[in-house]
């Protein structure tokens, strides 16, 4: 756990000499979830099936951080492999971005059998079947982000996994989401303005890393725009007063070009921006502490309480409190840990 700890800090930190425990400092240990034997190896088996020759024996700690709509994380799990199917998860197509510190891994795909050793840094998405077998005691730290964040490489994302070009970005890469973990881990409170940079320069650099590969193909102008449109929702749907009015004066098109973008697709506009929120609005739901439900209508983006609660429980099926309620009494899911709920809590070290 100390030369995680020191691995991720990227020099920043080592332990201290006779330290007891090898010198983690408690902050560490409480930020960690420890998953262990073969109910551990379901709750780390994310969207995919987990095995391994002897579950019993299997021990993982992971660390992870939200921001925003990204998050970061690190694990450290003894040998096992992963299968994916290609599968969504919670409706939403993710990619996991992830450098080996330490151990190795190998990466199964209908491409054939890739090795990824130790600072090489590879991805695998929901959109394409793949598994990826740890060897050993193996320490993987990276990025999960919304497949719909890297437009253009959609071909690409259906390989399920692959690994990314040795080059100078992938390993600066690498050692920057280990670095950035490391210290929104030690210090969480850094402040809305620090969060959402970190956020937009998460994701330049995943965009950074996908454009070593070939694209799809010159977008069309109306594919352009809808991925404009994207980036502006996940920018601005915090607040209540941003609209489709909005969005397309941010665009530069009329709302009438604005709809005429979506005719067709499997979600209307106004349906994307209302997701986005509910997403947000279960995110602040699970904070600690617990915040009232008007601060969670005003961080979530919706005009009062009363406006997030008739469409929380139209779309989601619940009122805001019986989620929440649900949510605090059933043991916290890795695959909810990884992707939105950063404040869920598990078993430390």
């Amino acid at each position: 756990m100390a030369a995680w700890l020191g691995r991720l800090s990227g020099g920043l930190w080592s332990p201290p000499a006779g330290g007891a425990d090898g010198g983690v400092p408690a902050w560490f240990g409480t930020e960690v979830i420890r998953l262990d034997g073969h109910h551990g190896m379901l709750q780390l088996s994310n969207f995919g099936a987990m095995r391994s020759d002897d579950p019993d024996a299997f021990e993982a700690a992971l660390l992870r951080r939200s921001i925003g709509m990204t998050m970061l994380y690190s694990t450290l799990e003894t040998a096992h492999t992963v299968s994916y199917d290609g599968a969504t998860l919670e409706d939403e197509d993710i990619i996991i971005i992830g450098m080996v510190s330490q151990g190795g891994q190998r990466l199964h795909t209908a491409a054939g059998v890739q090795s990824m050793v130790v600072g090489r840094m590879g991805f695998m998405s929901s959109l394409g079947p793949s598994a990826v077998e740890q060897l050993g005691v193996t320490d993987t730290t990276g990025v999960v982000v919304p497949a719909a964040a890297v437009a253009g490489y959609r071909h690409v994302l259906a390989r399920g996994a692959d690994i990314f070009p040795d080059t100078p970005l992938t390993r600066a890469a690498g050692a920057s989401l280990a670095r950035m973990l490391f210290e929104w881990a030690q210090d969480p409170d850094q402040g809305v303005g620090a969060l959402a940079g970190t956020e937009a320069a998460l994701l330049a650099m995943v965009r950074g890393l996908f454009r070593q590969f070939p694209g799809d193909g010159e977008m069309d102008r109306a594919s352009e725009l809808r991925a404009e449109a994207g980036r502006i929702i996940e920018r601005r749907h915090r607040d209540a007063s941003f609209g489709i009015e909005d969005l397309a004066v941010e665009l530069h098109v009329s709302r009438r070009q604005l709809f005429r973008l979506y005719a067709g697709t499997d979600e209307s506009l106004a349906a994307r921006l209302l997701r986005r929120r509910l997403i947000t609005a279960r995110e602040e739901l699970l904070s600690v502490p617990p915040q009232d439900l008007s601060a969670v209508a005003e961080r979530s983006g919706f005009s009062d309480a009363a406006a997030l609660r008739a469409q929380f429980s139209r779309h989601v099926g619940h009122s805001p409190s019986a989620f929440r309620l649900a949510a605090r009494s059933r043991p916290a899911r890795l695959a909810e840990a990884m992707l939105l709920s950063d404040e869920q809590q598990g078993p430390s070290v």
